[in-house]
C-alpha cells in the first residue's frame, strides 16, 4: 500500500477539477466509473460519458482565476493493495463539494472507478 501515490492521483484529480483538462481527467477516471449524488430522496446516478461530456464543457475554475485553497484530502483508506477509499473537499466555482472516491488500482496507476458528491454549500 503507497499513500504516495494515491496522494499523486488526488492532486491529479484537483488539477482535473481545477483546470477541466480531458487528457488529465482520462489518466484519473476509469471508463468504467460512474457518479452518485442524491437529489431530494431520490439517488442521482451520472454515467462516466456523460460526466466527461460535461467537464469537457465546463468553464474551469482555473480560467477564473479561482483560489485553490479549499481543495484538501480529508482521508484515505485502504481496503486491500488495490483499492482505496479518499474523502476529499474540493471548490467548483461558489461550490463546496464533498467527494468520496473509490479508487482501485489498474495495472501502475489508480483510478477512480466511483465517485459519491455532496454539496456542503456555497462559498463567496
Amino acid at each position: 500500500m503507497n499513500i504516495i501515490e494515491i496522494q499523486s492521483t488526488l492532486q491529479t484529480y484537483f488539477d482535473v477539477m481545477y483546470e477541466c483538462d480531458m487528457e488529465k481527467f482520462d489518466l484519473v477516471f476509469h471508463p468504467s466509473c460512474s457518479l452518485f449524488t442524491a437529489g431530494g430522496a431520490e439517488l442521482v446516478v451520472k454515467p462516466f460519458a456523460q460526466y466527461r461530456r460535461e467537464m469537457s464543457t465546463r468553464t474551469s475554475p482555473k480560467s477564473r482565476s479561482q483560489s485553490r485553497d479549499k481543495e484538501r484530502t480529508v482521508k484515505i483508506d485502504f481496503l486491500s493493495d488495490e483499492m482505496a477509499l479518499a474523502q476529499v473537499r474540493v471548490q467548483i466555482h461558489d461550490k463546496l463539494f464533498a467527494d468520496n472516491l473509490n479508487l482501485v488500482k489498474v495495472g501502475s496507476r489508480w483510478m477512480v472507478v466511483a465517485k459519491i458528491y455532496h454539496l456542503l454549500g456555497l462559498v463567496s
